[in-house]
């Protein structure tokens, strides 16, 4: 059961680096020789981290050891091994050993580790072992990640100039398999933070999968984030058609490659990669068989930053009335002229969302549905439901949406 690290626990973890600091000391003083030697007297060969994409990144299930001398870890128990990461230790559930493995089965542990918003601090883990060779670091072990490791990266430069960064992953032998394309969030832009971060920072890109589908995901990761109302911000709209056109593109070369079935394109997104939903799918309706938007951003009329709605956290989320219905029309008026109402769409959103509104969800709705959509469906969370699930935070209802297997089948059944 993991647990927080209690006093007592603290200090002998003190006492403990204090001890391998002093050992450090003394090892600077012997010759390089016997540090070579001592290296290269460890039972561990290799280390490997196996791990999935869960609700929050990367989750560690197992750490596999190659060893030489399977006589040393005979004995070995999970009550030898914790794992801290900041002031939580995971315990070890399950020893197994085959050939010249160990593997150790962990309490699931985030392997990006976290962070203390209250000191800014960054805590990485750490697997303490009663024998030392055991010990292990990020640093010191591969890393296996179910799903993401079959993404392949390209590159794609469209007529229009526009370079896409991508990543694609095909279902082995592909052939006419559907596709999801997935829009990732603001926070796994380029330029707030690494190269890969659309693939797993969430379950967007891999969820599919693990609900059994077969099926190709193509991701474009995007250089910067875009603004709340971007409809009237014009360089930035112009940029976001861009990225549209460039995509679309490169979705038909797939097509006529033979590899993706035309008629079962699908696209999600969470956040801003909601709002890129709600963009391509206006911007090329007849591409998609269907769509699920979530938390999407206000990409089409200017609701979050216009009525103070973005990033609030105190105070009511609404609107007036009147403002309601200048919302309203103003969204009716642009479907009027990118007609999406023979597009089902499964809209998802946390009813108090503070970062994107859910009245851009539950106006688009109501809008598709005065005009005469037939095939939408709306999930609008209670902040009861969110918190059942174990978000503190009204934003991440994608956390909800990809663990939804009818969410996930309803996407999948629709055909053009």
């Amino acid at each position: 059961m993991k647990r927080k690290l209690t006093g007592c626990l603290l200090l002998a973890l003190t006492i403990s680096s204090t001890a391998m600091a002093s050992e450090a000391t003394k090892a600077e003083a012997v010759p390089s020789e016997a540090t070579a030697s001592e290296a290269e007297s460890s039972v561990v060969t290799d280390i490997l981290m196996e791990t999935v994409i869960g609700d929050n990144g990367r989750e560690v299930k197992s750490i596999v050891y190659e060893v030489t001398d399977m006589e040393q870890a005979e004995n070995l128990s999970p009550e030898d091994f914790y794992i801290t990461l900041g002031e939580t230790v995971y315990a070890v559930e399950e020893i197994k050993t085959e050939g010249n493995t160990v593997t150790i089965v962990p309490e699931t542990f985030s392997y990006a580790g976290t962070d203390d918003f209250t000191t800014g601090e960054h805590y990485d883990f750490f697997v303490d072992c009663t024998n030392n060779d055991f010990d292990c670091t990020k640093e010191q072990a591969k890393l296996k990640t179910e799903w993401i490791d079959d993404f392949e990266h390209g590159s794609f430069t469209a007529s229009n100039k526009e370079e896409l960064s991508y990543w694609l992953y095909m279902p082995q032998d592909a052939e006419n398999v559907p596709l999801m394309v997935w829009e990732h969030g603001g926070g796994e832009v380029l330029d707030s933070s690494y190269e890969g971060a659309n693939l797993d920072k969430n379950k967007g890109a891999v969820t599919w999968m693990q609900h059994g589908k077969e099926t190709a995901v193509l991701s474009v990761q995007y250089p910067t984030n875009y603004s709340f109302g971007i409809s009237e911000k014009t360089e930035e709209w112009e940029q976001m058609c861009a990225y549209n056109d460039a995509k679309y593109e490169l979705i038909q070369e797939l097509i006529e490659n033979g590899q993706i079935d035309e008629n079962r394109i699908y696209i999600s997104g969470a956040s801003s990669g909601g709002g890129g939903v709600l963009s391509f799918v206006t911007q090329y309706p007849d591409l998609f068989a269907a769509a699920l938007p979530i938390c999407a951003k206000d990409v089409i009329v200017p609701m979050s930053e216009t009525y103070g709605l973005a990033y609030k956290f105190d105070g009511e989320l609404t609107i007036s009335d009147e403002d309601y219905q200048e919302c309203y029309q103003k969204m009716a008026d642009y479907i009027e002229k990118h007609d999406i109402t023979e597009v089902p769409i499964w809209f998802v959103h946390a009813e108090n969302d503070p970062v994107c509104t859910s009245y851009t969800s539950t106006i688009l709705y109501q809008v598709l549905e005065d005009m005469g959509a037939k095939n939408n469906k709306m999930t609008l969370y209670t902040d009861a439901e969110m918190l059942e699930a174990g978000q503190t935070f009204f934003h991440s209802s994608w956390v909800l949406a990809f663990n939804n297997q009818e969410m996930i089948d309803w996407i999948y059944d629709q055909v053009k």
